[in-house]
């Protein structure tokens, strides 16, 4: 004996048998409508953030510095043997070249303007090259370095560096990557000029632990190395970068 159906199930029913005539009237009546009218209504349903574009996860592989490279690296750090006088001094030079005086005396050829692609060795001098070998040299010397790598500092504190760049140029600074903590995150800068925005431009951020030295000599040598590798070659408008003690950080 067949079972009396429900009256949830007659109304399936009906709807059934009812949707696809309702489509079909439906679509005859908005082939009926202006396309401007129609074109409106469909943009006014939409949400604002639809028109943003989200950045992709990336599912590349974090670059990495080969063993050639990093060795080369310490030679040329053990070479120096970097106490805290050798520090000073170093600091105190590399602090002293600013993207205008970089321009004025010939270590940067004709750049693209800041904020624009990566500045290529094409658009670097000799002179350039070597120093921006020597500021990146000296950023991995004092995030990693230690006594066995020529680099006798007295480290008394531990401090957290965080930096955010562009996806795209992240290679720049692989040699940093190896003792970072790597987060997704997009832009929210945008340039007064209106040519280089970073609002929701796909961004890594990455923290990275090192030793300070009494005085802050170790960060105020880290900020001149970014400046000066942001000036010869990552070429962003604005490179975030920050310092603060662990211990006052809400890692710890």
């Amino acid at each position: 004996m067949a079972t009396q159906p429900t009256v949830e199930e007659l109304a399936r029913r009906v709807a059934d048998g009812l949707r696809g005539e309702f489509r079909s009237r439906l679509r005859e009546e908005l082939l009926r409508q202006p396309a401007e009218w129609l074109a409106d209504e469909l943009l006014a349903r939409l949400p604002d953030e639809s028109f943003v574009p989200r950045p992709r996860p990336s599912r590349e592989p974090r670059p990495a510095e080969s063993d050639e490279d990093r060795s080369g690296r310490l030679d040329r750090i053990r070479s120096w043997q970097l106490d805290h006088a050798a520090l000073d001094e170093r600091v105190s030079r590399l602090t002293s070249w600013t993207r205008d005086r970089l321009e004025a005396e010939g270590l940067l050829l004709t750049p693209p303007p800041k904020g624009g692609p990566l500045i290529t060795p094409a658009h670097r001098s000799p002179a350039g090259e070597g120093l921006l070998r020597e500021a990146k040299d000296l950023l991995y010397a004092l995030l990693f370095g230690e006594p066995a790598d020529g680099v006798v500092l007295d480290r008394v504190e531990r401090e957290l560096l965080t930096l955010t760049l562009p996806r795209d140029k992240a290679h720049t600074v692989a040699f940093m990557l190896r003792a970072a903590t790597e987060i997704g995150a997009v832009g929210t800068w945008r340039d007064p000029a209106g040519r280089a925005h970073d609002e929701r431009a796909p961004n890594l951020l990455f923290q990275i632990e090192y030793g300070e030295v009494a005085g802050e000599l170790v960060g105020r040598g880290i900020t001149a190395c970014l400046r000066l590798v942001n000036d010869l070659e990552v070429n962003e408008q604005v490179l975030y970068g920050r310092t603060e003690n662990v211990e006052e950080s809400t890692l710890a």
